[in-house]
């Protein structure tokens, strides 16, 4: 898929789908795989050396201001992402990668209404995962739009 307007109708999905586009077409995976990038944690591979590392997009949360513009609102949209791998660094090595592509990309972002974005990450987690220490980067990405 493309990049696409965000609209009334795909308040959500768009905006999904159009991190999803830039974050899938720009930030290479180390593994040179086909599938790194993922809605939800990939349960079928749970726990496996090919899951590692992985990014997780999750569906974006919105909410709209009553600063009306006519027939428009302003709306924010959170969307948190998440990198996990067996090593720290590559969880940093991937999440600067995904937060460069997402400063890159505003460009192309801004006249599908997703503009005045802001970046937020959180501390390190661990998990053990099948006896496998599983590091997560969380990030989130804010954007700002007048739909």
């Amino acid at each position: 898929m493309a990049l696409g307007t965000v609209s009334g109708s795909v308040l959500v999905s768009q905006v999904w789908q159009n991190v999803y586009e830039v974050i899938n077409s720009n930030v290479t995976d180390p593994k040179s795989r086909t599938k790194w990038v993922y809605s939800a944690f990939p349960q079928s591979r749970k726990g496996t050396e090919d899951t590692f590392p992985c990014i997780v997009i999750e569906s974006p949360t919105i909410s709209r201001d009553n600063f009306v513009f006519g027939s428009v609102y302003r709306h924010v949209w959170s969307i948190p992402i998440s990198v996990y791998d067996t090593t720290m660094a590559t969880c940093d090595t991937v999440s600067d990668s995904v937060i460069y592509q997402i400063e890159s990309n505003k460009g192309s972002l801004s006249p599908l209404k997703m503009f005045n974005y802001d970046i937020l990450t959180t501390p390190t987690t661990h998990v053990v995962i099948d006896g496998n220490i599983i590091h997560e980067k969380r990030i989130e990405i804010q954007f700002e739009g007048v739909v």
